[in-house]
Formats: C-alpha cells, structure tokens, sequence
C-alpha cells in the first residue's frame, strides 16, 4: 500500500526547504481507533509517556506536568477527549512493532520520492490531545513532520527571520536542556500561514521553523516523525558555539557567515563545549508537578471546547 498520497513535483522541490502540505493514508493502517490507542497506552512504557495538563490560556507558562500512575489506557484516552490534556507517547513508532513497520514503511516512501534523503535516526511519537489544546510557539531541535490521523487542528507556520526569529532565540533553545518555547506576541500572526488540518493531511516545514498550534475540535489524534540528518546537526553544533561566543564573550556571531570549512570547524567547537558542559543555559521554567492521584478528568475541570 502507499501511505502517501498528493506529493507533487512542488512538494519535492520544497521538501526540507520550504512548507509541504500533502495527503496521507495511515488512518487505513487500523492502528488509531479507539480500541487500538487505549491498547497502545495500556503497554506503552511508563516513562515515555509525557502528560501534560493546560491552564485556560493554553500559555507557554501554563502547563503542568501529570505522571499516569496507575490509570489505563481506557481513563488516559477518556482525559484526553473530556478535558485540556495533551499526552506525548514518545518513541511509540520505535518500540511498538506494528507502528515500527508502519513508520519504517512511510519513510521508505520518503526516501524513494527523494533518493538524496537519507536520515541517521527517525523518531516517531504519538500525540493526542483535547479539543482546544494548544502547543505553544515553539521550535524544534530536527526536521519534523506532523502526521493528521484524527480531529481538527489549526497550525501556525511562521517565518524564520526577524522579528519573529533571530539566531539568539535558536541557540537559546539549542543550548536549553529542554525547554523549546520562544518569546511569543500576538503581532507575530500576521506574518504567519495559517493551515486547518483535517484527519489525513501531513504537514512539514524547514528546521527552527517557529510555530503553534491549537486544537479546533474533536479527540486530536498525530503522529509526530522527527529525524536527524548530517546538515542539521553541524548547523545545531556550530550555533552553539556561536551562543557560546555571544554570551561569554559578548560577539555577535551569525551563522551565515560560516560555509564548509568554516561551519565544520564551528560545528566542532560545538560539540566539544556542549560535551564539556560548558555552554552556559538560559533560564526556562521548571515543569510544575501535579498530584499523582488526582482523577485525570477533574484535574481538567470543564474544558471543552474552552481553548486550553
């Protein structure tokens, strides 16, 4: 079967470089209907599954951490529709041998729509989430592609360039342990493309993309691919030493500047400093843990459609 369906001549051409919207047919795999998700939470590993609870502003600063404890797949899955939770089944395309297959079968395509597409690591989470949840403005680490199997979800693309972006705010995540959030304000949607996703539709966009995302309505149900390529992480090691000369010495490196020899040889020092621990680590805001036993809806009050 092919998973992927709509991928043009364009959407080659812009891979990796540009946004793709394209359409694809995982959902026919049976692996994302109900019974087969509270199956997969039920024995997905405990500390790969990230919980996280939203306050009504759906802010940056507004989640909190929730550990599963004890509950099933049956009451996690039944948090996710009722209330403002957003739960990560991290690596469940690694471990899990039927949606191994399934996303070893859909980068096999990808590698055969571009033979130059050769990726070292491919990473594979599962998303699912409330009506109204929200992912707040963010980048990733990788190239990332979002996967629709279910819901309706509005997602906010926006341009890698100032005022938006700059190359402090990439190496302040890169350097970051964890955190991936970015200063964001509202006069940034102008310059934003907009996409509604609806269930078989999957999204890319080029590395340090900045974007969010909210859920419009329904269980929200994607699959998250990530995967690491040689050209990304000499970018990521070279911006870090570029932090690392910005913050302790005060110079305004860009990363434009360096090409072959030059990027390499930054990438290096980057990778030595983050090995010897000393790239310095910008402030984030520590996780705030929520009590273990707590029933998973109440926890979320009446969220609906509220827009957490």
């Amino acid at each position: 079967m092919d998973w992927i369906e709509r991928w043009t001549q364009e959407d080659r051409g812009r891979f990796r470089t540009g946004i793709v919207r394209a359409r694809h047919r995982l959902a026919d795999s049976g692996l994302f209907c109900d019974p087969a998700l509270e199956e997969l939470i039920e024995t997905h590993p405990r500390e790969l599954l990230d919980i996280a609870v939203m306050d009504e502003d759906g802010s940056s600063r507004s989640w909190t951490d929730m550990a599963p404890g004890a509950r099933g797949g049956a009451e996690l899955l039944e948090g996710a529709r009722q209330g403002r939770v957003w739960m990560n089944l991290r690596q469940a395309f690694n471990i899990h041998p039927e949606y191994r297959a399934l996303l070893g079968a859909v980068f096999a395509e990808l590698r055969a729509l571009h033979p130059r597409f050769r990726p070292d690591v491919i990473k594979g989470g599962l998303l699912i989430s409330a009506p109204g949840a929200r992912v707040p403005f963010h980048i990733d680490r990788t190239d990332t592609m979002l996967w629709h199997l279910r819901g309706k979800k509005r997602v906010y693309v926006y341009p890698r360039s100032a005022p938006v972006l700059n190359e402090a705010d990439v190496e302040a995540v890169l350097m970051h342990p964890f955190s991936d959030d970015l200063p964001y304000r509202s006069e940034f949607d102008r310059r934003a493309r907009v996409f509604d996703l609806e269930p078989g539709e999957v999204l890319c966009w080029p590395v340090h993309t900045p974007h969010r995302v909210v859920n419009l309505d329904g269980l929200n149900v994607s699959m998250a691919t990530e995967y690491a390529c040689a050209d990304v992480r000499v970018r990521n090691h070279a911006m870090m030493f570029n932090g690392l000369m910005r913050r302790r010495f005060g110079l305004t490196p860009s990363i434009d500047e360096s090409r072959g020899l030059g990027l390499a040889a930054r990438a290096g020092l980057g990778l030595a400093a983050r090995k010897l621990k000393l790239l310095p680590k910008p402030d984030a805001p520590a996780p705030e843990a929520a009590p273990g036993g707590e029933p998973l809806i109440s926890a979320m009050g009446e969220a609906g459609h509220s827009g957490a």
